[in-house]
């Protein structure tokens, strides 16, 4: 973020939570987000596939992998409070070695992304699969230099969106590319993560859309949980000059 406010990169894509942090320790930053792609916040339980945890309300009370402390848990036990469901019971354990734990039936949950079922599998060494939480609050989406005119964000705007419709209609469109970037990654489980994130990003809302008040929603939750201070909404993101609202899904 502090590359694309000094004028080094354009734009970038990052989480909201990230952002946040960077403000946090860098100050104001002159740069906002100008679209969101993850309309809805991926948090899920991860849990064996044999367990009985079938939906968020049966989270509560779960022994979860983790410490309150960390960031990944805290935003894990906010959403649950935010949908007015109950804590967990904490066991300690060490992040990267949580999915183990989950596999050898010591933690009932590991707190995570919903996309990363595959890698947690791997790990974890037994069939996996996440329990979505569900919190209506943005996750991530793409940061804009303010330098940069309306029109060129505009139309950064657009492709983002028919990017994404694209890839939704197309799955594999992107694997070829994403392979050649990164050449160890395994195509079965990009496609898998990426079916599994799809619902949060096609919510109904238009792709790439943002509404002002789930700005401030998300904005609050984000800075409440980490203890960071609430920046004035409109300096964490800039509207479109014409809403998105009405573009195509």
């Amino acid at each position: 973020m502090q590359r694309v406010a000094d004028g080094e990169v354009d734009f970038c894509l990052t989480s909201v939570n990230h952002y946040l942090r960077a403000r946090a320790q860098y100050g104001d930053l002159a740069a906002r987000f100008v679209a969101v792609v993850v309309q809805r916040s991926p948090m899920a339980g991860m849990v064996a596939a044999d367990s009985d945890i079938a939906t968020a309300a049966d989270l509560t009370g779960r022994r979860v992998a983790g410490a309150a402390d960390e960031k990944l848990v805290a935003e894990y036990e906010a959403a649950l409070a935010a949908r007015g469901l109950g804590p967990s019971v904490m066991v300690p354990v060490a992040y990267e070695v949580a999915p183990a734990a989950l596999g050898r039936g010591e933690v009932d949950v590991v707190p995570d992304f919903a996309d990363l079922v595959p890698r947690i599998r791997r790990q974890a060494g037994v069939p996996v699969r996440a329990v979505p939480i569900g919190h209506e609050v943005y996750a991530s989406g793409l940061v804009a230099g303010d330098r940069l005119p309306d029109d060129l964000v505009e139309r950064m705007r657009r492709a983002l969106g028919a990017a994404l419709r694209l890839q939704r209609d197309e799955p594999e469109a992107g694997l070829d590319a994403l392979a050649e970037r990164y050449p160890g990654v395994d195509r079965a489980d990009a496609l898998e993560g990426w079916s599994l994130v799809m619902p949060n990003i096609f919510t109904g809302a238009a792709p790439g859309s943002m509404d002002p008040v789930r700005w401030q929603e998300t904005i609050g939750h984000a800075c409440t949980t980490h203890g960071l201070p609430v920046p004035a909404p409109e300096t964490v993101y800039r509207l479109a000059p014409v809403t998105m609202a009405s573009a195509p899904g």
